[in-house]
């Protein structure tokens, strides 16, 4: 396997799907030796069912011997543009930047007979014209599956727009061969109307003059293309999570009515599959009992996004919604009706009821509605878009937090949602049917001063109860069977939003000593105290990771790769915390069976100078499995580097901070032999209690561990120029010294 690297040559857009002649000349012939290139066809394609875009682009582009794969290329245009490549393009981006029409027009170039037979999914721009789906018509006769989910109603600009009716009649042919389509809510204006802020912002002062509407000539994409879709076998509804709120009769048939019928009255009997990207038209469509859905036998929702977009809420307790009689809307809510609320013969409260009416849209109400939704629906085989085997989770979903959630006339004790049979009963379903195994979010809860760190409302409990319920949660998802899950660091694929504090665990709180007039406010070390010593013992599974832009002081472009003495200080003071951190909890992890690390390699070779952790790996039992570092998964930074030599060699052009990748992990599932410390004290106790910094420091060298052994002195000459590039090591408040070998 190679590939050029040479940013002097024209550099292939990554934008672009490659032409054939991308890689090497195929007149010149080179015996391959690779294993995987001697597979057989079909053996071969079926690897390829494991792979996507991505790989096959990487592949196609670095690898001599599949520069020409026909089995590559079909992986490579299966799916060349993706949802992910045309979502929220505004105006300016699609005209002049090379992710818009740029890329559009290089894509629709690269299109030969030897590779259009390969396209059977697309999706399309807000931006795109009718001159495009005509395209698609004539030039891509196997393409059954279309993304359009990114086109919205409306838009704010004084560019011509095209309607839902010119595109029918200019394009029938595309509709009709059609399998799979996903589209935009249609029931939901408030997805429409947002286009606003995301698409075309700098146009907002042709608003009230430009604002037009696809649906200004015949209706909406339900009532103009799905007629069309004679073939139609899977539709796919996306929306943004916008949560409830106050509905009266006329929003209630927007929002769910006009969802229902717009399936039952426009699909073709073909439809058989549903697919909702968010848990809200899920709600709608299945919550009443607006349509008994006998031709659907499917149905696909992505609980993932609702649950990420809403990391943080459920600490403060849903806010329940109602149901209001009347009609009145906006005004600008007429371009979004179609005129069907007076003919529709629902009893708009009634079905208001089920889908709003008490709904919090919480975790517990999710899982209760997910249960209902199953047991009504039994002829319907319900399965998730993502596997939810690494869901996270914020331990505040399953637990009463604020005294909100309680009734103000009810005087009965508080109980948490973990607690109702309803709720356990949709979990165990969650674990038996789609393998759920959540991951519980620590990094709320890591911080010395929790609660206060988190936003306050009325009625928030104190520490003490908050951490009694979440002890309480996790001892009932054990006794049903839940591997219990703690992830610290939840954000190593994301840039770190708020600087230091997304990169960084341990620092310096703010508390006040005192009382009256002598009241004052002082500034103390981390105590590494985060509430797990009630939980410790139940814990099977650990993961601790870092961001890449650790400790988030240059961000992602450093400009040497060598600690700033600043910087030095924060890995010291990291070390400090962490040191505190397995000295209060390592000893309680008695049932840990898993520990993985994604780390800075300087705290990890001081972790072996911590004696908790030391104690929690003696044992035999323990194995351990290192990552060899060959670059790092930069998240939505990839879509943002558009030279392909620099996307592919990104991780060797920035001095980015070395890591450790590596997984502790034993086979059995026998309680650990660990001496507990201060084995009196209750778990309050030992997670209030002071770590002073003389019980984590040590003199001289610690004696050697297997998983942390003695390394021996890398010597360097001189005379190369090469210093010794290491970070802070193990000790606290020293650094590696440079030495010169003669």
């Amino acid at each position: 396997m190679g590939g050029n690297t040479d940013l002097s040559s024209p550099p292939i857009s990554r934008e672009a799907s490659p032409t054939s002649g991308a890689g090497r000349d195929p007149n010149v012939p080179k015996r391959q030796s690779s294993p995987l290139l001697q597979l057989p066809n079909d053996i071969f394609k079926c690897v390829m069912d494991y792979l996507d875009r991505d790989a096959a682009w990487a592949m196609k582009r670095l690898c001599v011997g599949m520069a020409n794969s026909k089995t590559v290329d079909e992986l490579l245009y299966r799916y060349p543009l993706q949802w992910v490549d045309v979502k929220d393009i505004k105006l300016h981006d699609w005209k002049y930047r090379s992710s818009g029409q740029a890329r559009w027009d290089c894509f629709r170039k690269c299109i030969t007979d030897a590779n259009r037979m390969h396209i059977q999914k697309l999706a399309l721009s807000h931006w795109c014209s009718i001159g495009d789906f005509q395209w698609i018509e004539a030039n891509l006769p196997n393409l059954t599956s279309l993304d359009i989910s990114a086109i919205k109603d409306f838009v704010w600009t004084p560019e011509e727009t095209w309607t839902w009716k010119e595109l029918a009649i200019a394009a029938p042919k595309l509709f009709e061969r059609l399998e799979e389509l996903e589209v935009a809510n249609w029931a939901d204006y408030t997805a429409h109307s947002r286009i606003e802020y995301s698409y075309s912002y700098n146009d907002y002062k042709f608003k009230q003059r430009f604002r037009m509407s696809r649906r200004r000539d015949g209706g909406s994409v339900a009532r103009m293309i799905f007629p069309l879709c004679k073939k139609l076998r899977t539709l796919a509804i996306r929306e943004r999570y916008s949560g409830y709120h106050t509905w009266n009769e006329w929003e209630v048939h927007q929002r769910v009515c006009c969802l229902v019928d717009g399936i039952t009255n426009h699909c073709p009997p073909s439809l058989n599959k549903l697919r909702a990207y968010d848990y809200a038209p899920y709600r709608s469509l299945l919550s009443t009992r607006a349509s008994t859905w006998s031709n659907i036998t499917n149905i696909e929702i992505d609980l993932y996004s609702w649950i990420d977009d809403r990391r943080e809420r459920d600490f403060l307790g849903p806010v329940p919604f109602r149901i209001a009689q009347g009609s009145h809307h906006r005004e600008e809510e007429d371009a979004f009706d179609d005129k069907t609320f007076e003919e529709c013969t629902r009893d708009h409260m009634q079905v208001g009821a089920h889908v709003v009416q008490g709904a919090g849209a919480s975790f517990e109400d999710l899982l209760k509605s997910l249960r209902r939704i199953t047991k009504r629906y039994p002829n319907i085989n319900i399965s998730p878009l993502s596997k939810p085997h690494n869901i996270v989770l914020q331990p505040f979903h399953l637990i009463a937090t604020n005294q909100r959630r309680l009734s103000a006339q009810s005087s009965s004790p508080q109980t948490d949602p973990i607690s109702k049979p309803e709720v356990q009963e949709a979990l165990e379903w969650l674990a038996n049917k789609w393998n759920f195994k959540p991951v519980l979010a620590w990094d709320p809860m890591m911080c010395d001063v929790f609660p206060e760190n988190l936003a306050q409302g009325r009625g928030n409990l104190q520490k003490g109860d908050v951490l009694k319920r979440i002890q309480g949660m996790v001892a009932t998802l054990r006794s049903l069977n839940f591997p219990i899950r703690i992830s610290i660091g939840d954000r190593v694929h994301s840039f770190s939003s708020s600087g230091l504090d997304g990169s960084l665990y341990f620092g310096d709180y703010k508390t006040f000593i005192g009382e009256g007039e002598q009241r004052r406010e002082v500034l103390l070390p981390t105590q590494a105290s985060f509430g797990l010593s009630g939980i410790a013992h139940m814990v099977d599974e650990l993961i601790i990771q870092y961001p890449a832009d650790v400790p988030g002081v240059h961000g992602w472009l450093r400009s040497s790769k060598r600690p700033t003495p600043a910087e030095a200080a924060l890995f010291t003071r990291e070390m400090v915390g962490w040191r505190r951190f397995w000295e209060r909890y390592a000893r309680q992890f008695k049932n840990l069976k898993k520990l993985t690390a994604n780390i800075p390699a300087a705290i990890y070779n001081d972790w072996g100078n911590c004696q908790g952790l030391r104690d929690l790996l003696s044992d035999e039992r323990w194995q351990k499995l290192e990552v060899e570092e060959k670059g790092f998964d930069y998240g939505s930074l990839g879509s943002c580097v558009t030279l392909a030599g620099l996307c592919y060699n990104f991780s060797h052009t920035t001095h980015r901070i070395k890591f450790v990748k590596c997984v502790f992990f034993r086979s059995d599932i026998d309680v650990l032999n660990i001496q507990l410390k201060n084995s009196g004290l209750s778990a309050n106790e030992r997670d209030e209690r002071e770590i002073s910094r003389e019980e984590i420091a040590f003199e001289g060298v610690q004696p050697p561990h297997r998983f942390w052994p003695e390394k021996p002195d890398e010597k360097r000459k001189a005379t190369n120029g090469e210093e010794n590039d290491e970070e802070p090591n193990g000790d606290i408040g020293h650094r590696n010294k440079r030495r010169k070998i003669d």
